[in-house]
C-alpha cells in the first residue's frame, strides 16, 4: 500500500539485496499464494500449551506450514485434558481424509476426539496424493499418506493405553514429537520444535537417556527445558545439573519462567496485566510467548567495518520489516486467541547475526544505542501501519542457515573453528542431491538409515573460516556467560539465544555462574565442547590438510547441470531443522524417518 515512501520501499528492498538486513526467512520462502492462503507461513516460531484434543492439530497445522513450534506439558495444561473413556467396541462411519494440510489435521483431531470418546474408527486415505506428487501452493512434494497412517496408529496406541484414565505428560509429548516427526511440509524442512515440562518431572527429564532413538525415535525431534518457577534449592539446581551433564546431549536445558517479571520491559507486563504464568517459548529460546501467539523474527548483519551509523542503519530496515510482518494476522484454520493474542502484542523478533565478525557491535553502549532506537522506530511505523507498539522486540536469535546464507559468524556464537564441516540435510529424492552427489559431493545416509532405505541423506560442505576470526574454543564458559549476560542486560528485551559449550573442567564453575545470576537467566542452552552425543552433526572440526582435500571435490562443480536433473519445478525447502544455531544447532539424531 501507500504506508511507505517509495524512498523507504527502495531501501528496504537494497537492503534485503546486499545482505545487511534481512526479512522473516519463512516469509521470503512462501511469499505469494502460500503465504496469502494462510499467514501461519509468514512467521518463524510460536508457542502452545495444549488443554484440548483440537490443540494438537494446531500444532500439527502450524508444523504443516514450516513454522516452528515451541509447547507445554506441564501437569498445569496435559491434566486439563478430557479424561480417556474405557473403549466401547463402538465403531464410527469410515473417516475419509481431504487431500489438505486441514485435511490432515481434521483427520487427527477427529482420531483424537473419537479414541478419547471410548470409540473407534477407520479412516480412508484414497483422496490423498501419492508420494512424490506435486504441492502446487507451498511447493515441493507429497510424501503421501505413509506418515499420516503413522501418526494416528500411534496416537491410537498411546491413547488405547491409557483407557480410563488421562494422558501422563510424557505421552502428550510422545504424541508431539510424532509430529515432528511424521510433518514433511511441502517436501520442506523438518519445523523446530522445544518441549517445556515439570521440573519434577523424571520420565521427561530422562526422555533421551540410553538409546532412546531405537525404542522412541520421534524424542529426536524436539529440544527438551525444564520450567523453573522460582530459584530452586541448591539441592534442586545440581539434581537437574548433574542429569544434563551426564547426558551428553545437554538437556534439560533452562527455561526461567519464574525470572520473567524482573526481566520483561514494563510495557509487555502491563499487556500481559501481570499474568505470566503460562508464559513459554519458541523453538530456539529467544523469543518469549504467551500461549497460542506467534513471533516473527528480523535480523541485522554486522559486519567487521559496520560502524555505528552504519549499525543504526540496519536496524531501521529490520525494525521495518518486522513491524510489516506483525501485520499478517490472518489464521483462518486456528482458534481465535491466536490473532487476538497476536494483535494485542504484535510481537517482534529484531535479532543481531555475526556478533563475533563485528566488534563495534559487542559494545555495551551501542548494544543499548540498537535496542532503544528499534523501540523508537516500531513506535513509529506501528502508528503509520495502524496497529498496536510492539510489547516486546528485541532478540538475539542462532541464525544458523541464514548465516551460512549470508556468511557471517552465527548470532552471537563465534565461529565454529578455522576449518570445519557443515553438514545439511536434503531428501533422497531431491535433484539437487542427485546433481551433487554425482558430481562428487560426499553424503551419508541420515542417523539410522542406510544407503539401501534412506529417505534424507547428508550432504558435507568444507567451511574455511575468514583470517582473524574469533572461535567457539577461545572462549571459556564463563566468558562466553558473561558476555550473554552483557547482551541480555543492554539489547533483548526477549531473551539471547544461545548454546554454551562447557568443557570437562569447567562444569562446577558453570553451575556456581548460574546459580548466582539467576534472577537475569531466561532460557539456556548447554553442551559438552568435545563429547556430546550426536552423531553426523551440523558442524564438525577438521584440520586444514582436510579441508584441502575435501575442497578440491567442490572447485569443479557445474551447478548448471540442474536443469537436467529437474525435471519439474523444485522450489521445495530442502529437509533442514527450521533453525540450526544456539539450542538447535545441534541436529537430532534419527533413527528412522
Amino acid at each position: 500500500g501507500n504506508k511507505l515512501k517509495e524512498s523507504e520501499y527502495k531501501e528496504v528492498r537494497e537492503a534485503i539485496l546486499k545482505q545487511d538486513a534481512m526479512p522473516s526467512m519463512r516469509l521470503l520462502q512462501f511469499a505469494g499464494p502460500a503465504a496469502r492462503a494462510t499467514n501461519v507461513c509468514a512467521y518463524n516460531c510460536s508457542f502452545i500449551a495444549p488443554s484440548s484434543w483440537r490443540d494438537f492439530g494446531e500444532i500439527m497445522y502450524i508444523s504443516m506450514c514450516g513454522t516452528g513450534v515451541g509447547w507445554a506439558v506441564e501437569s498445569q495444561n496435559v491434566q486439563s485434558l478430557p479424561q480417556i473413556k474405557m473403549q466401547t467396541g463402538k465403531k464410527l462411519p469410515v473417516h475419509v481424509i481431504d487431500d489438505s494440510k486441514e485435511g490432515w489435521c481434521d483427520a487427527f483431531i477427529f482420531g483424537l476426539n473419537t479414541w478419547a470418546d471410548g470409540m473407534d474408527v477407520e479412516f480412508d486415505y484414497s483422496k490423498l496424493r501419492p508420494a512424490g506428487a506435486r504441492l502446487k501452493t507451498m511447493g515441493g512434494k507429497s510424501s503421501g499418506p505413509e506418515p499420516l497412517r503413522q501418526l494416528l496408529n500411534f496416537t491410537r496406541e498411546k491413547m488405547l493405553k491409557r483407557q480410563g484414565r488421562r494422558l501422563l505428560n510424557i505421552d502428550a509429548h510422545d504424541i508431539i514429537c510424532k509430529i515432528g516427526e511424521i510433518v514433511v511440509a511441502g517436501g520442506v524442512r523438518r519445523s523446530a520444535m522445544i518441549s517445556l515440562s515439570d521440573l519434577d518431572d523424571e520420565a521427561i527429564r530422562d526422555a533421551k537417556k540410553g538409546q532412546f532413538y531405537l525404542t522412541d525415535p520421534q524424542r529426536s525431534l524436539a529440544n527438551n527445558s525444564a520450567v523453573y518457577l522460582q530459584k530452586p534449592s541448591a539441592a534442586e539446581f545440581m539434581e537437574e545439573w548433574v542429569a544434563l551433564m551426564k547426558s551428553g546431549s545437554g538437556e534439560r536445558g533452562i527455561f526461567n519462567r519464574g525470572g520473567l517479571a524482573k526481566s520483561l520491559p514494563a510495557r509487555r507486563i502491563e499487556v500481559l496485566k501481570g499474568n505470566i504464568g503460562g508464559l513459554g517459548t519458541n523453538p530456539c529460546g529467544e523469543i518469549i510467548l504467551q500461549s497460542k501467539q506467534f513471533c516473527n523474527l528480523s535480523e541485522i548483519v554486522a559486519r567487521s567495518t559496520d560502524s555505528e551509523a552504519d549499525l543504526i542503519r540496519k536496524m531501521k530496515v529490520a525494525t521495518i520489516l518486522g513491524t510489516y510482518q506483525s501485520t499478517l494476522t490472518k489464521f483462518p484454520y486456528l482458534s481465535k486467541e491466536w490473532k487476538e493474542h497476536c494483535e494485542a502484542e504484535r510481537l517482534l523478533g529484531v535479532s543481531i547475526t555475526g556478533q563475533w565478525d563485528c566488534p563495534t557491535v559487542r559494545k555495551p553502549e551501542v548494544m543499548k544505542k540498537l535496542r532503544l532506537e528499534s523501540i523508537k522506530l516500531n513506535k513509529l511505523y506501528a502508528k503509520r501501519f495502524g496497529v498496536n507498539q510492539s510489547s516486546c522486540i528485541t532478540c538475539v536469535k542462532p541464525s544458523g542457515n541464514l548465516s551460512q546464507t549470508v556468511d557471517c559468524s552465527s548470532g552471537m556464537h563465534p565461529r565454529h573453528a578455522p576449518y570445519y564441516i557443515r553438514r545439511a540435510r536434503i531428501a533422497s529424492t531431491d535433484a539437487l542431491f542427485k546433481m551433487l552427489k554425482d558430481q562428487g559431493v560426499p553424503y551419508h545416509p541420515e542417523v539410522g538409515q542406510t544407503m539401501e532405505n534412506a529417505t534424507t541423506y547428508v550432504l558435507e560442505f568444507p567451511v574455511k573460516a575468514p583470517n582473524g576470526s574469533i572461535f567457539k574454543n577461545d572462549q571459556s564458559a564463563i566468558e562466553q556467560l558473561e558476555y550473554w549476560k552483557m547482551v541480555k542486560e543492554n539489547y533483548t528485551e526477549h531473551n539471547p539465544s544461545v548454546t554454551i559449550s562447557i568443557g570437562e573442567n569447567e562444569w562446577i564453575e558453570t553451575a556456581h555462574w548460574l546459580y548466582k545470576n539467576w534472577d537475569i537467566i531466561g532460557g539456556l542452552s548447554f553442551l559438552p565442547r568435545d563429547n556430546h552425543v550426536y552423531q553426523l552433526a551440523p558442524y564438525e572440526t577438521i584440520n586444514k590438510e582436510r579441508y584441502e582435500e575435501l575442497n578440491k571435490r567442490f572447485e569443479n562443480i557445474d551447478f548448471s547441470k540442474i536443469v537436467t536433473y529437474e525435471l519439474t519445478d523444485e522450489t521445495e525447502v530442502k529437509k533442514e531443522l527450521a533453525c540450526v544455531g544456539g539450542v538447535c544447532e545441534i541436529e537430532p539424531v534419527h533413527a528412522t524417518k
